[in-house]
């Protein structure tokens, strides 16, 4: 879960970095322009790629904490009540470092480590889908339920998420394709119905094919993490208190054309044309001086300007 967060300004700052270099009169130019918004997008039509900054409400009760599935609510819950907890997966870490959690009105700032790897086995694992893809006629599908617990588990590593709801699960739409994955069996191919074969999975409404070397054993990292949470604040007003004093950053100090910039995101958006203006770029060197916001609003800092506080977020854009 692990995200970069400050891969927005990396980015930016190699574009400027490319824009910069030798003497060039348009680069020179373009540093010189005066900043503008583009609310509508028509400004940077003839853009190949762009910085945008855009800005909405924030409520630090409501907004700050991370949403848990019941996998990391689990973990939460364990650490909050018995000390650091611990979790054992061949992919990666399921609960995001430094992300404030909520547990029985409390909040806590997560934390963890990796206290143990060992090598696994693993077989090469092949799923397709397509849109109306069905078995064959006389094949036989065997509900994903009905699976022999490792089966199920490698499976979920390789491309199935239990805890997903709603349209797709998370998958692809039309299509999907899997090669060659080396899918956990901890226990080798003991209790398998899938090593070895090709067997018909139905996934809720989907029906895979999956294949699974038999003869291709090799072994995969498994990793232990142990989680820990620091209370950070005990009710809802003290989280306020928590994320103003952390990450609010007061802009009231802004020179005017970084500001023109601010107040043009707060009326709607602000948009340029790589590489950014000088204006846009002193902008982004200040933020990247103070703390960005935590998952789940990544690329994002909790800003105040004359009084008023919200959220400014920056992305980048590639045509």
């Amino acid at each position: 879960m692990q995200r970069s967060r400050r891969r927005v300004l990396a980015a930016s700052a190699s574009l400027l970095a490319a824009g910069c270099v030798g003497t060039d009169p348009e680069s020179d130019r373009r540093d010189q322009r005066s900043p503008t918004s583009s609310p509508n997008g028509s400004e940077t039509d003839s853009c190949t790629s762009g910085i945008v900054l855009t800005t909405g409400p924030y409520a630090p009760a409501a907004d700050l904490p991370a949403n848990l599935n019941e996998t990391e609510r689990s973990i939460v819950e364990r650490a909050a009540s018995d000390g650091p907890a611990s979790y054992t997966t061949d992919g990666a870490s399921p609960l995001r470092d430094g992300v404030i959690v909520r547990h029985d009105g409390a909040f806590y700032r997560t934390k963890s480590e990796i206290v143990a790897v060992d090598a696994i086995p693993a077989y090469e694992m092949d799923v397709s889908w397509e849109e109306g893809q069905t078995a064959p006629d006389g094949a036989t599908v065997v509900h994903f339920e009905e699976l022999p617990e490792s089966d199920r588990a490698a499976l979920e590593s390789a491309a199935l998420d239990p805890e997903s709801e709603g349209e797709g699960d998370g998958l692809p739409q039309r299509q999907l394709s899997i090669r060659a994955y080396p899918a956990p069996y901890p226990d080798g191919e003991t209790d398998s119905r899938l090593v070895g074969s090709r067997t018909w999975v139905r996934w809720r409404d989907r029906t895979m094919r999956v294949d699974v070397a038999g003869d291709s054993e090799g072994t995969k990292e498994r990793r232990t993490f142990e989680y820990t949470l620091e209370r950070v604040a005990a009710d809802e007003s003290a989280l306020r208190s928590f994320a103003a004093e952390r990450y609010l950053v007061a802009l009231d100090d802004l020179p005017e054309a970084q500001r023109s910039i601010l107040t043009a995101a707060i009326d709607g958006r602000y948009e340029e044309c790589a590489p950014a203006s000088t204006a846009l770029s002193a902008l982004q060197e200040r933020l990247s001086e103070v703390e960005q916001l935590p998952h789940p609003n990544d690329d994002a800092w909790y800003v105040a300007l004359d009084g008023e506080r919200s959220l400014l977020q920056s992305r980048e854009w590639v045509r």
